[in-house]
């Protein structure tokens, strides 16, 4: 076979594809990159706690520390009497720290990877998952800080348990997600980065971390309050990590269910469609 032969037989790897069918060609590309997948995920991790002293105990650590702050300020400024408190807001802290870092990550993957992408024949989707997988994995071992709290606390271990790394899962899901459909734009647009950072800020308050479900159910009751609370992506996910660890049912409606879902699954199809289509064009007319 001559190089003719070879050149012909060769598939341009950001050619057009069928775009009802882009995503399910991005994750045969993922799996046909888990090696590659593995590889990097390693490598961050190496990098972000290679000269510090504790290394992956920060993972446990950082939660602890701000849930003791917000404790305090809750507890002795405002207040709240729950004993059960500290373990929420380190949940809230695990649950939204994923969300913002897997879409800040998957954001900001090809405009942070511009000049690799110009030689890597690679799918692109394979930096902007590394990123997301990482914050996975830190996440994971960051549960591990809710240990003290079930021995202190004396908290039932029951089998409602394993849905916590669902319940992660699904927020990692729809951050990465939310962050293909945003990458082609921001690759263009660094302004887009600057407000991603902003409403990551700013949603860090709107989100059910130093507030639970029942409080704002108590304030607010069911109206269109509760329809507006749920377009957020990490409210049902959060109020379901904390049910599951502490053991109690909150009142979510089955819209609410529904609407966390739906924003999941219309992310993904609406962010690969995005990604696949602009993603070569954004890093090549940078």
């Amino acid at each position: 076979m001559n190089a003719s032969e070879n050149e012909d037989g060769l598939v341009p790897l950001w050619g057009k594809r069928s775009l009802h069918r882009l995503p399910f060609i991005v994750i045969a590309d993922l799996v046909r990159s888990r090696h590659l997948l593995r590889l990097l995920v390693k490598r961050d991790l190496n990098a972000r706690y290679r000269r510090a002293y504790l290394g992956y105990a920060w993972a446990v650590l950082e939660p602890l520390l701000l849930a003791m702050v917000y404790t305090f300020i809750f507890t002795i400024l405002v207040g709240s009497s729950d004993p059960l408190y500290s373990v929420k807001i380190v949940v809230g802290i695990i649950g939204w720290s994923l969300f913002s870092r897997s879409l800040t990550t998957s954001t900001k993957s090809l405009s942070n990877s511009i000049n690799l992408f110009q030689f890597a024949r690679v799918p692109k989707t394979v930096f902007a998952t590394s990123g997301t997988l990482t914050n996975v994995v830190l996440s994971v071992i960051s549960l591990t800080s809710l240990v003290p709290f079930f021995i202190i606390n004396d908290l039932p271990v029951s089998t409602s348990l394993v849905l916590v790394p669902l319940w992660l899962a699904l927020i990692s899901f729809t951050g990465w997600s939310i962050g293909l459909l945003l990458a082609p734009i921001a690759c263009k647009v660094p302004d887009v980065l600057n407000l991603i950072n902003f409403l990551v800020r700013a949603g860090f308050f709107l989100s059910p971390v130093m507030w639970t479900y029942d409080m704002f159910s108590s304030r607010f009751g069911e109206g269109w309050h509760a329809v507006v609370a749920h377009l957020n992506p990490t409210v049902v996910p959060i109020t379901g990590m904390r049910d599951a660890v502490l053991g109690t049912s909150s009142a979510i409606p089955l819209y609410g269910y529904a609407m966390c879902f739906s924003i999941a699954v219309v992310a993904y199809v609406l962010g690969t469609m995005v990604f696949e289509r602009k993603a070569h064009a954004a890093v090549v007319n940078v």
